[in-house]
């Protein structure tokens, strides 16, 4: 089984890897270009469509499996990985569109709620919740497929929110993959996961296009992922998480951390930066209230000689 995951692994970063040129050509084709500017920290425009060889190293990895006799049990039922590619692709095209031409904010909410529900519908939903203390509660169908729409926003926008960086966003998702495959194949070597479990499966994707994806988003970065990668990935990891941690029937040690550790792993790593743009958003309100102008009549007051 090592053997079967390294060649998925391998697929999906090379792909990745490989596409990416092919990729900054249509974003300078198509105007998906990051401008530096006040808000972003480099100094020359650079190509964001990044996303676009991720999806299709995804498309690589997932096409491979399909091959290989190890991942037989998780192709039987073919609704899960159908549904999954499925809400993958509307949330790539959803950020795709707006690294292109920009969409607002409500438009881009509902392609993900429109993906999240998509994979709900498609039997990848969290049934048994995993909660710190209180164990395992178990969900009614319609709570399910709410809690797992939530969980797909929050992980897409939690992933859109680190992408600032070079290497950052694609580098603590790796991380939080490869953490999640090692301990997703603990589970299923223990009998605590359903036979054909997709979880791994996506873990292992998600690494290969992190590590594929790498490279050329080292600093200085000569790409981006935009929001079309940015968003896959939090999709991927959320399918990922709701697989292994919202479908297990069984309790094993460190399994409510596991479900939310791609969620946590980012906000401890950006721990000390995000505070210091709290206490900096906090500074500079409170000096806007201690500098605010006099009106008018008392400026005029305090003009006379």
């Amino acid at each position: 089984m090592t053997v079967a995951y390294l060649l998925v692994l391998l697929a999906s970063a090379a792909v990745t890897a490989l596409l990416v040129p092919l990729c900054n050509t249509l974003a300078r084709r198509w105007g998906a270009i990051a401008v530096p500017s006040d808000r972003r920290v480099h100094l020359l425009p650079t190509p964001a469509l990044g996303g676009g060889a991720m999806f299709v190293g995804l498309l690589a990895g997932i096409g491979v499996a399909s091959l290989l006799g190890q991942f037989g049990s998780m192709f039987e039922s073919r609704s899960n990985i159908v549904g999954f590619l499925a809400a993958a692709l509307i949330i790539f095209w959803t950020g795709a569109v707006d690294d292109i031409r920009e969409v607002t904010a409500p438009a881009k909410m509902a392609g993900i709620v429109l993906a999240g529900s998509v994979l709900a519908l498609s039997g990848i939903s969290i049934v048994n919740l995993p909660l710190p203390i209180i164990g395992f509660t178990v969900l009614s169908p319609d709570l399910a497929a709410l809690v797992t729409v939530v969980w797909v926003v929050v992980m897409a926008n939690a992933v859109n929110l680190i992408d600032g960086l070079d290497g950052l966003a694609a580098g603590v998702m790796a991380i939080a993959a490869a953490a999640f495959l090692l301990y997703s194949l603990n589970l299923d070597r223990e009998g605590v996961l359903f036979a054909g479990n997709p979880g791994p499966l996506f873990a292992v994707v998600t690494l290969g296009v992190c590590l594929g994806f790498l490279p050329w988003n080292y600093h200085p970065a000569r790409t981006f992922m935009g929001d079309s990668g940015a968003l896959l990935l939090g999709l991927m990891m959320a399918a990922s998480t709701i697989a292994v941690g919202g479908q297990s029937d069984a309790s094993f040690t460190g399994q409510s951390w596991f479900f939310f550790a791609p969620l946590v792993i980012p906000l401890l790593i950006l721990g000390i930066p995000l505070g210091d743009m709290i206490f900096a958003i906090l500074r500079r309100a409170t000096r806007r209230r201690v500098r605010r102008p006099l009106p008018a009549i008392a400026r005029r007051q305090t003009s006379k000689p």
